[in-house]
């Protein structure tokens, strides 16, 4: 397939995924993309599956295929049309609920779970030490030779930021990526909106906080953390 694609392209900038973690989520945890799937005591009204493994067996699956796609278009493609591949994730902000160091690593968690989970493969050949710890034996493993292969396959990172939550931490439930990082996120403190409430291209309403930054550069969770923290040079 990608050599259909990039036989003769018109273009020379790629973009293997799109977020991967929407779909990863979207698809497997929560249901509402397809292929609709769910665990059943969630009630969501899915076509079956399991909440607190499907997805991430779908995550681990879209980085092996990113990886693959880049190898191909580096070894055959990239010479001739001098171009540039990477990937686009999603990185929302979050900012600790309170001062407490419990809030301050959920919020680090919060980020682990959405964006670390994929820049951390990409750039170490391994999962977050929180997914790993929280996630245990349901969390897939890279083979020495998968490692090899994700590490390192893009030319660029995309980031699409959307808005801004609080994290408090949460104790553990069943199995279940939404619950997995023991993290709550809200929109509101005290009954304080976090930001401007605004309405997406969904017809869904959200909150809009100014954390682009924060998730850029800032240094607000007390370790240096971000979205690009150590990742991208």
């Amino acid at each position: 397939i990608t050599d259909v694609i990039w036989y003769k392209p018109r273009r020379n900038h790629w973009i293997t995924l799109n977020e991967p973690w929407s779909y990863s989520r979207g698809g497997y945890a929560i249901g509402i993309y397809a292929p609709g799937r769910c665990s059943e005591w969630l009630n969501l009204n899915c076509t079956g599956g399991d909440s607190g493994t499907e997805p991430y067996l779908a995550s681990h699956y879209q980085l092996l295929a990113h990886a693959a796609s880049v190898q191909v278009y580096k070894k055959k493609y990239q010479k001739s049309q001098k171009g540039i591949i990477g990937i686009t994730l999603v990185c929302f902000w979050y900012t600790p609920y309170s001062n407490h160091k419990v809030d301050k690593d959920a919020a680090n968690r919060a980020l682990d779970f959405m964006y670390g989970w994929f820049m951390e493969p990409l750039t170490s050949g391994k999962y977050p030490e929180s997914m790993i710890s929280l996630v245990g034996e349901r969390l897939p493993k890279f083979s020495e030779e998968e490692a090899r292969l994700v590490t390192g396959s893009y030319d660029f990172i995309g980031l699409n930021y959307y808005t801004t939550a609080y994290a408090a931490n949460a104790p553990k439930t069943r199995p279940n990526y939404d619950s997995d990082s023991n993290v709550k996120t809200s929109y509101s403190r005290n009954g304080i909106p976090i930001g401007q409430s605004i309405e997406d291209w969904y017809g869904h309403y959200g909150e809009f906080s100014n954390g682009l930054e924060s998730a850029l550069n800032e240094d607000q969770l007390g370790d240096g953390q971000h979205c690009f923290k150590g990742r991208i040079a």
